[in-house]
């Protein structure tokens, strides 16, 4: 590993996010749009060098078609490879999917990485199958996948998605994915609560940062993402050097307020990053673009209730998740998934138990049939 990446990763004191149009997956469109977004950053050859190895850590969620909106289109994939290529770089595409357990093969099918790679040449990476490495920062550890310790450029290539965990996922919560399989699940068992979690992932974005990030929002999700929204056409390609500056910027371009999505509040007051807008450079032609009614997490209202309240209204405010069985096709996925053991089988069908379920949302995030709902007490469906 380049001993300088962990530093070059780090914001500068005015950091550029680039917003450039594009509404459309073709090859031709996708080239022209990541090369104007790479413009006024330098360049890919002012991040890679002739020689360098490069891992592109797209957002592989689960072994779905590209069009349903979960995963990073690989088209993208396909232009960032050839810039790659052309700053003298050698490309390839890694990451540790969801679903992973039942066969990655599965998914670099399904997800058209593995059509990618034959047209390419550009080397799919199985993290689950690499090894992984300890780093340890402060009081957390996290087992890396080995290959992602030994590249010498990250290139962060997110999908713009709501989260029902983390209300966002995009550049920094894209970095969970180089830890390998069960070890996920590991974190979530260890910090449950949306905002200790939130926590997590910023440290893990301290200990791999990525030298670029790449935001897929020509067709974002929202709703109840990461897997169980809605596809939304955005037509944006964005891109900058700052991830959490990133996340700012796209963050408030689908409408959360300042400060509402933990992991860009967290990383900016550990000065990982600029989240401040009037301190981040906004370039290129989509600067003006704004997807009206945009829909936000149903359960995003909760987090709004001041501390103080908090103990007063719980009992009044409450979520939990309910299978759904008229989706339920009994795969069992929701109960392989869960990291507390709380989705048991009976007879034929699956149950979530409330008393033990933590709600880290994996269950919801994974079901191939999008099974698992959302349910809210009166008070919190208010304060969406």
């Amino acid at each position: 590993m380049d001993p300088g990446r962990a530093t070059r990763g780090k914001a500068s004191k005015r950091p550029t996010v680039s917003l450039v149009k594009c509404d459309s997956y073709r090859l031709p469109s996708i080239r022209t749009a990541l090369g104007k977004a790479l413009e006024p950053l330098g360049g890919m050859r002012s991040l890679v060098l002739p020689g360098q190895k490069v891992l592109i850590k797209p957002n592989l969620l689960s072994a779905k078609d590209p069009s349903r909106a979960i995963t990073t289109h690989p088209v993208i994939l396909e232009a960032i490879g050839e810039e790659v290529r052309r700053a003298g770089g050698i490309p390839s595409i890694g990451d540790s999917p969801g679903g992973a357990i039942r066969g990655i093969d599965r998914v670099w099918e399904n997800t058209g990485m593995k059509d990618l790679s034959r047209r390419t040449g550009m080397r799919l990476v199985n993290f689950e199958a690499s090894g992984s490495r300890e780093i340890k920062t402060g009081r957390y550890s996290f087992f890396v996948a080995a290959p992602v310790e030994e590249t010498d450029v990250i290139i962060n290539a997110a999908k713009l998605k709501t989260h029902s965990l983390t209300l966002l996922t995009c550049g920094i919560k894209n970095m969970f994915g180089v830890i390998p399989g069960f070890r996920k699940a590991e974190m979530h068992k260890l910090y449950p609560k949306p905002e200790e979690f939130a926590q997590m992932l910023v440290q893990l974005y301290r200990s791999v940062t990525p030298q670029l990030t790449i935001v897929d929002a020509v067709v974002a999700m929202q709703g109840n993402g990461p897997s169980a929204g809605e596809p939304r056409p955005v037509g944006l390609l964005a891109a900058g050097k700052d991830a959490v500056a990133v996340d700012a910027v796209m963050g408030r371009l689908i409408g959360f307020a300042l400060d509402q999505v933990d992991t860009t509040r967290i990383a900016a007051r550990e000065n990982l990053g600029e989240a401040r807008m009037e301190n981040i450079d906004i370039t290129g032609d989509g600067a003006g673009v704004r997807p009206e009614n945009f829909s936000l997490p149903s359960n995003r209202g909760a987090r709004l209730i001041p501390r103080p309240l908090v103990r007063l209204v719980t009992p009044l405010v409450w979520l939990k998740l309910v299978i759904n069985p008229g989706r339920c096709v009994g795969c069992g996925f929701c109960s392989e998934s869960c990291p507390v053991d709380a989705i048991p089988a009976e007879g034929e069908i699956f149950r979530i138990n409330a008393k033990d379920c933590i709600q880290c949302m994996c269950c919801h995030e994974l079901c191939p049939e999008n099974a698992i709902d959302i349910k809210m007490s009166w008070l919190a469906r208010k304060l969406v």
